[in-house]
Protein backbone atom coordinates (compact mmCIF):
# COMPACT_ATOMS: atom_id res chain seq x y z
CA UNK A 1 0.00 0.00 0.00
CA UNK A 2 1.14 3.77 -0.49
CA UNK A 3 -0.98 6.22 0.74
CA UNK A 4 -0.34 10.06 0.41
CA UNK A 5 -1.42 13.30 1.91
CA UNK A 6 -1.57 16.39 -0.10
CA UNK A 7 -0.54 19.44 2.05
CA UNK A 8 -1.46 22.69 0.05
CA UNK A 9 1.25 24.79 -0.30
CA UNK A 10 0.66 28.76 -0.63
CA UNK A 11 1.01 30.70 -4.26
CA UNK A 12 2.90 33.52 -3.48
CA UNK A 13 0.87 34.19 0.01
CA UNK A 14 1.66 37.34 1.91
CA UNK A 15 3.94 37.26 3.98
CA UNK A 16 6.84 39.27 6.08
CA UNK A 17 10.57 40.10 5.06
CA UNK A 18 13.70 38.54 5.95
CA UNK A 19 16.06 41.30 7.90
CA UNK A 20 18.87 41.84 5.53
CA UNK A 21 19.76 43.30 2.59
CA UNK A 22 17.44 43.36 -0.38
CA UNK A 23 18.23 40.62 -3.53
CA UNK A 24 17.23 42.96 -6.16
CA UNK A 25 17.90 46.50 -7.54
CA UNK A 26 15.94 49.66 -6.46
CA UNK A 27 15.16 52.66 -8.60
CA UNK A 28 14.72 56.15 -8.72
CA UNK A 29 16.46 58.02 -5.27
CA UNK A 30 17.77 60.56 -7.17
CA UNK A 31 21.06 61.85 -5.63
CA UNK A 32 22.66 59.89 -2.97
CA UNK A 33 24.81 61.15 -0.42
CA UNK A 34 26.22 61.23 3.21
CA UNK A 35 28.02 57.87 4.68
CA UNK A 36 26.92 55.10 6.73
CA UNK A 37 23.05 53.63 7.24
CA UNK A 38 20.16 55.96 7.37
CA UNK A 39 17.76 55.83 10.15
CA UNK A 40 15.04 53.07 9.48
CA UNK A 41 12.43 54.13 6.70
CA UNK A 42 9.08 52.67 6.08
CA UNK A 43 8.10 50.65 3.06
CA UNK A 44 5.03 51.92 1.81
CA UNK A 45 2.51 50.27 -0.97
CA UNK A 46 1.75 46.76 -1.69
CA UNK A 47 -0.12 44.60 -0.01
CA UNK A 48 1.96 44.30 3.43
CA UNK A 49 2.41 47.09 6.21
CA UNK A 50 5.02 47.65 8.69
CA UNK A 51 8.17 47.04 6.95
CA UNK A 52 10.68 49.49 7.41
CA UNK A 53 14.33 49.68 5.96
CA UNK A 54 17.96 51.77 6.48
CA UNK A 55 19.70 52.78 3.27
CA UNK A 56 24.12 53.61 2.98
CA UNK A 57 25.45 54.94 0.24
CA UNK A 58 27.90 52.93 -2.27
CA UNK A 59 30.39 53.85 -4.08
CA UNK A 60 28.58 56.05 -6.51
CA UNK A 61 25.58 58.52 -6.06
CA UNK A 62 23.18 56.02 -7.57
CA UNK A 63 20.73 54.65 -5.79
CA UNK A 64 21.55 51.44 -7.75
CA UNK A 65 24.72 51.55 -5.73
CA UNK A 66 23.24 51.72 -2.40
CA UNK A 67 22.39 48.54 0.07
CA UNK A 68 19.12 48.68 1.16
CA UNK A 69 18.51 46.79 4.39
CA UNK A 70 15.30 45.35 5.77
CA UNK A 71 15.41 45.81 9.79
CA UNK A 72 11.54 45.93 10.43
CA UNK A 73 9.94 42.65 8.27
CA UNK A 74 6.22 43.93 8.61
CA UNK A 75 3.97 41.27 7.35
CA UNK A 76 1.35 40.76 3.95
CA UNK A 77 4.06 41.61 1.05
CA UNK A 78 4.17 39.52 -2.27
CA UNK A 79 6.32 38.52 -4.88
CA UNK A 80 5.95 41.22 -7.61
CA UNK A 81 4.82 44.18 -5.08
CA UNK A 82 6.30 47.67 -6.15
CA UNK A 83 7.16 49.73 -2.25
CA UNK A 84 8.29 53.07 -2.27
CA UNK A 85 10.65 54.98 0.18
CA UNK A 86 10.03 58.74 0.64
CA UNK A 87 12.78 61.37 0.01
CA UNK A 88 15.01 61.82 2.98
CA UNK A 89 16.98 65.27 2.83
CA UNK A 90 18.44 64.78 6.27
CA UNK A 91 20.06 63.64 8.86
CA UNK A 92 23.99 63.16 9.04
CA UNK A 93 24.00 59.49 7.08
CA UNK A 94 22.81 58.37 3.44
CA UNK A 95 20.22 60.62 2.54
CA UNK A 96 18.38 60.53 -1.31
CA UNK A 97 16.79 63.62 -2.94
CA UNK A 98 13.53 61.68 -5.13
CA UNK A 99 11.51 58.64 -4.06
CA UNK A 100 13.06 55.38 -4.05
CA UNK A 101 10.83 52.37 -5.93
CA UNK A 102 11.75 48.60 -5.41
CA UNK A 103 10.09 45.72 -6.80
CA UNK A 104 9.93 42.67 -4.36
CA UNK A 105 11.58 39.37 -5.19
CA UNK A 106 10.82 35.84 -3.53
CA UNK A 107 14.38 35.62 -2.03
CA UNK A 108 13.17 39.33 -0.20
CA UNK A 109 10.38 37.39 1.83
CA UNK A 110 10.17 33.93 4.22
CA UNK A 111 11.08 31.34 1.80
CA UNK A 112 7.31 29.90 -0.02
CA UNK A 113 8.27 26.98 -2.07
CA UNK A 114 4.27 26.32 -4.01
CA UNK A 115 3.96 27.72 -7.19
CA UNK A 116 1.14 27.63 -9.94
CA UNK A 117 2.63 24.44 -11.02
CA UNK A 118 3.47 22.72 -7.57
CA UNK A 119 0.57 23.92 -5.49
CA UNK A 120 0.35 20.41 -3.73
CA UNK A 121 3.36 18.52 -1.79
CA UNK A 122 2.47 14.89 -1.51
CA UNK A 123 3.79 13.09 1.76
CA UNK A 124 3.87 9.32 1.93
CA UNK A 125 2.10 7.94 5.40
CA UNK A 126 2.92 4.61 5.47
CA UNK A 127 6.36 5.08 7.13
CA UNK A 128 4.57 7.90 9.65
CA UNK A 129 4.98 7.41 13.26
CA UNK A 130 3.79 10.22 14.74
CA UNK A 131 2.39 13.56 14.21
CA UNK A 132 3.99 15.95 16.76
CA UNK A 133 3.43 19.62 17.64
CA UNK A 134 6.20 22.09 16.36
CA UNK A 135 8.65 24.20 18.86
CA UNK A 136 6.80 26.92 17.64
CA UNK A 137 3.08 27.79 16.49
CA UNK A 138 3.97 28.04 12.61
CA UNK A 139 5.40 24.31 12.66
CA UNK A 140 4.01 20.69 12.69
CA UNK A 141 6.28 17.52 12.80
CA UNK A 142 5.77 14.37 11.35
CA UNK A 143 8.32 11.51 12.89
CA UNK A 144 8.78 8.75 10.68
CA UNK A 145 9.62 5.17 11.49
CA UNK A 146 13.35 5.64 10.92
CA UNK A 147 16.59 7.22 11.62
CA UNK A 148 18.20 10.65 10.81
CA UNK A 149 21.73 9.02 9.75
CA UNK A 150 23.05 12.67 10.60
CA UNK A 151 20.75 13.25 13.65
CA UNK A 152 22.24 13.21 17.36
CA UNK A 153 20.16 12.91 20.14
CA UNK A 154 16.54 14.48 19.64
CA UNK A 155 17.57 14.87 15.67
CA UNK A 156 18.09 11.24 15.33
CA UNK A 157 14.49 10.92 13.71
CA UNK A 158 13.65 11.12 10.32
CA UNK A 159 10.99 13.84 10.01
CA UNK A 160 9.17 16.22 7.57
CA UNK A 161 9.02 19.32 9.52
CA UNK A 162 5.67 21.58 8.21
CA UNK A 163 6.25 25.54 7.98
CA UNK A 164 3.16 27.47 8.21
CA UNK A 165 2.81 31.52 7.80
CA UNK A 166 2.62 33.65 10.77
CA UNK A 167 -1.12 35.26 9.04
CA UNK A 168 -3.53 34.07 9.56
CA UNK A 169 -2.63 33.10 12.78
CA UNK A 170 -2.87 29.28 13.81
CA UNK A 171 -1.22 27.28 16.90
CA UNK A 172 0.78 23.97 16.96
CA UNK A 173 -2.19 22.07 18.61
CA UNK A 174 -4.33 23.00 15.54
CA UNK A 175 -1.44 22.22 12.96
CA UNK A 176 -0.93 19.19 14.59
CA UNK A 177 -4.84 17.88 14.74
CA UNK A 178 -5.07 18.93 11.40
CA UNK A 179 -2.27 16.94 9.59
CA UNK A 180 -2.91 13.61 11.92
CA UNK A 181 -6.44 13.90 10.70
CA UNK A 182 -5.32 13.86 6.99
CA UNK A 183 -2.97 10.81 8.44
CA UNK A 184 -5.51 8.92 9.88
CA UNK A 185 -8.01 9.35 6.87
CA UNK A 186 -5.32 8.20 4.60
CA UNK A 187 -4.64 4.72 6.08
CA UNK A 188 -8.12 4.18 6.82
CA UNK A 189 -8.33 3.85 2.62
CA UNK A 190 -5.47 1.86 -0.02
CA UNK A 191 -4.50 4.59 -2.17
CA UNK A 192 -5.98 7.72 -0.92
CA UNK A 193 -4.90 10.68 -1.16
CA UNK A 194 -6.86 13.44 1.00
CA UNK A 195 -5.95 16.76 1.12
CA UNK A 196 -4.90 18.58 4.59
CA UNK A 197 -7.00 21.25 5.09
CA UNK A 198 -5.84 23.66 7.80
CA UNK A 199 -7.72 25.50 10.71
CA UNK A 200 -8.62 29.21 9.92
CA UNK A 201 -7.03 29.63 6.49
CA UNK A 202 -3.71 28.79 7.82
CA UNK A 203 -1.42 28.55 4.45
CA UNK A 204 1.74 26.38 4.36
CA UNK A 205 4.59 27.71 3.16
CA UNK A 206 7.31 24.76 3.09
CA UNK A 207 7.68 21.11 3.83
CA UNK A 208 11.15 19.52 4.17
CA UNK A 209 12.56 15.91 5.30
CA UNK A 210 15.23 15.82 7.47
Amino acid sequence: MSNYIKIPLAVNPARSFVTGALDGTATGGGTVGGSGASAAQALVGGSGSGATATVTKGMDATIAAATITIVGIGEGYKVGDVVTIAILSSGGATTWTAEISYTILAADLVASSGSSTEPFFLMPIDNVGAVVKGSTNTEAIVELKQSNATGVGADYVAKYTITMDDAPATDKWALQADVAAAVIKAASAENAQPEVKFTSGAECLSVVLS
